[in-house]
């Protein structure tokens, strides 16, 4: 099966779904400290990230069942 423009796609917003996971829950005060502009506008809360990951993981799954990406 060929790699396709979805699945790159798809994989790059897992990794990126994950780590938005792994600072919010590791790491909350060096977002804060280190992107202090961006903090006021995009804040990173444990309750956004984790359904921004639930989201990424239910379109891999749709993704799969369509045949696009493989596992």
């Amino acid at each position: 099966m060929p790699i396709n423009i979805e699945a790159i796609s798809y994989y790059l917003f897992l990794i990126d779904s994950i780590f938005a996971n792994l600072i919010i829950w590791f790491l909350p005060n060096w977002y804060k400290k280190n992107f202090k502009k961006y903090h006021k506008f995009l804040p990173l809360t444990k309750l956004w990230s984790g359904v921004y990951f639930v989201i990424i993981l239910w379109l891999g799954y749709a993704l799969i069942r369509l045949g696009v990406l493989f596992y």
